[in-house]
């Protein structure tokens, strides 16, 4: 199966009090949003990361790389502003593949939403917006904080859009 999750922010302390996400500190933060992950994911799903994995740079690629096999499934990332070291860096943690927006499903995943208005008739899966919104226009946020830190597949995407007339080509 196909999944989309994004902005994880893992060992991030300032993120739950930015988001106001319900943990006490980043380890019970970064075990609830693994744990619900794992609990979804097997090792035959793709994940498609968009962006804000960590917050860590090249001095920390060990960190990183920790996080990342953690994680179950074939994961691919699109890189989001937070994401700090180089694709190739990220290839060698266990990344599959980095980008900076790909078009996957007729969707085009893109860490921010911003994008989104350069073509209505898409549909755009972003993250980088937290808890602003879960839905707007053509925009679906598949991020953590409105997802109750879990994976999205891409049946409950298509399912999210029709209940909701998500305008884009899927649909017109």
């Amino acid at each position: 199966m196909i999944y989309f999750t994004s902005d994880q922010h893992f060992d991030h302390h300032n993120i739950i009090q930015y988001c106001k996400r319900p943990f006490n500190n980043v380890r019970q933060m970064n075990r609830r949003i693994i744990n619900e992950y794992n609990n979804i994911i097997t090792e035959k799903d793709t994940v498609y990361i968009i962006g804000d994995l960590t917050l860590y740079g090249p001095t920390q690629k060990g960190a990183v790389e920790q996080f990342v096999n953690k994680l179950h499934g074939k994961k691919h990332l699109i890189l989001g502003n937070h994401d700090r070291l180089s694709p190739q860096q990220y290839l060698d943690t266990g990344i599959l593949s980095v980008h900076t927006s790909l078009e996957i499903n007729s969707f085009i995943l893109v860490h921010d939403p911003a994008v989104s208005a350069i073509d209505r008739s898409k549909i755009f899966l972003c993250g980088h917006v937290h808890d602003l919104f879960k839905i707007a226009k053509n925009v679906i946020n598949i991020g953590v904080d409105v997802w109750d830190f879990k994976p999205v597949s891409l049946e409950q995407i298509e399912k999210t859009i029709k209940e909701n007339s998500v305008k884009g080509e899927l649909n017109e």
